[in-house]
């Protein structure tokens, strides 16, 4: 029985990592498309309707995904009953907040920076839709139905992409923006449809105190670390199209978006290292877990020097020459996702020790500090400097994690000598980049350097890497 589990644990495993790589890369290959389909300004508006979806959908859900696997334990028997009656609290806060919406809409909109104030209805809508979509998800991961969530995810995303270039080209061509928009929140309404149906017909919805009780004792301390994590993320855009203008939000959510390639990868690759710590930390093989992150980390950091040589290139033929002047802000952008995700080595240890609590305290920091930097720097030297708070915020945010970390094992787990190593090393590729940014050749010369570099590493260690697989595939049978 154990077994049979643990086989079909990490074959859905697998089957989410491969579903978000390949879901990703849809979103990814449709960059290209509506970079020319759309102005620099309707991308800085469609950028800026996204980030308060993000925030709006956080508020609706309350967080209550995250707790769904806690009542897999503790209401086995009852996880159907459980599912249904908390999905009524996202309708109930929809419900207000679009009342909410419809009364100070056009004092809300002049506040937000929109471009119409019926934009300020279409938030909470799609945010409706996305927190069900999200709170789904999360069904569907305890029961291990990796197939409906990829089927599910797809439909979300293509349904996406082909509305809004439908939209975009042939029902509002003077207003592209609001096609694009209206594409992507129809087909989030359409699936949270299908969400209500399949849980209601699942079980009865009904207003139970004891379950959402439990729910949200475990799920409202999570919402100001998911706050905190959009704020490091979108906070600065929105900064950029109030007090700049759509144009810079749109050029500076280009470049964003370019280094969010980087995230996409790492973060996949972070679904194995994740299980392979907690599963060596409980069996404390401390200098295994050493040698292995060392490893890990240099993976990392090679993908994110990679990307850091071709951004220029990759900016132009995503782009076009409208997008040139986001070059400058991708650098310092894709040495930002290379801090956040630096961030996971010791978010690891807090969430074995189940210090959810510091992990909060930890992103809330760095959120204000994001606040603040953009606040000073924004208005003085334009969107160029958002990226670079990025950077700040991002670095303060992997340090503060790292001292927290330490305090909670009682000890360093990692090597620091080589992890600060490699930090200081992707920044001084960064200044590098920025400095030869011009000089492609000079770029891809370092790049065939690097990958020639690589490939000796890895004859030398060819045994270590051809053991650390086994080890991880012998993990998983």
């Amino acid at each position: 029985m154990s077994e049979s589990l643990d086989k079909k644990a990490i074959k859905a495993g697998l089957g989410y990592t491969v579903g978000n790589i390949l879901i990703k890369g849809i979103s990814f290959i449709s960059i290209p498309v509506f970079a020319r389909i759309l102005t620099v300004g309707d991308y800085g508006i469609v950028n800026t309707f996204t980030a308060y979806v993000s925030i709006v959908s956080i508020v609706i859900s309350f967080a209550l995904h995250s707790s769904i696997k806690n009542a897999k334990i503790d209401y086995k028997d009852r996880l159907k009953e459980y599912e249904s009656s908390l999905l009524v609290i996202i309708l109930i806060n929809a419900v207000f907040l679009s009342i909410v919406a419809l009364i100070f809409g056009n004092f809300l909109f002049e506040i937000l920076s929109l471009e119409k104030s019926f934009l300020v209805e279409l938030i909470v809508v799609e945010s409706f839709g996305l927190s069900l979509i999200t709170y789904y998800n999360c069904v569907l991961s305890v029961e291990y139905r990796f197939g409906e969530y990829l089927i599910l995810s797809l439909a979300y995303s293509v349904m996406g992409i082909g509305l809004s270039i439908i939209l975009a080209l042939f029902v509002f061509p003077s207003q592209r923006w609001l096609g694009r928009i209206l594409g992507t929140l129809v087909s989030a309404v359409i699936i949270a449809v299908y969400i209500i149906v399949r849980l209601f017909k699942s079980a009865r919805p009904t207003v139970n105190t004891k379950f959402w009780k439990y729910g949200l004792k475990i799920s409202l301390p999570i919402v100001p670390h998911g706050l905190s994590q959009i704020v490091l993320s979108q906070f600065d855009r929105l900064m950029i199209n109030s007090t700049i203008g759509s144009v810079e939000s749109g050029l500076y959510s280009f470049a964003y978006n370019v280094g969010s390639i980087f995230t996409v990868v790492a973060t996949s690759l972070d679904t194995a290292w994740t299980q392979w710590f907690f599963d060596h930390m409980s069996l404390n093989k401390y200098e295994k877990i050493k040698r292995t992150a060392n490893l890990y980390c240099g993976i990392v950091a090679i993908g994110a020097i990679a990307l850091l040589l071709i951004s220029p290139e990759l900016i132009m033929l995503m782009g076009g020459k409208k997008y040139t002047d986001s070059i400058d802000a991708a650098f310092p952008i894709v040495l930002a996702m290379f801090f956040s995700y630096m961030y996971f080595f010791p978010a690891s240890i807090e969430y074995y020790y189940k210090k959810t609590n510091l992990i909060a305290i930890g992103t809330i920091t760095a959120a204000v500090l994001n606040i603040i930097l953009n606040a000073i720097f924004i208005p003085r030297f334009g969107y160029i400097a958002a990226a670079y708070t990025t950077v700040a915020c991002y670095f303060i945010y992997y340090i503060a994690h790292t001292i927290l970390s330490y305090f909670v094992h009682g000890k360093w787990i990692y090597d620091m000598k080589v992890h600060f190593a490699v930090v200081a090393l992707v920044t001084i590729i960064m200044v590098l980049c920025l400095l030869i940014k011009d000089y492609w050749i000079i770029r891809y010369l370092v790049l065939l350097l690097m990958v020639i570099a690589i490939g000796i590493v890895g004859i030398l260690n060819k045994k270590y890497i051809f053991n650390f697989i086994k080890d991880f595939k012998n993990k998983k049978e």
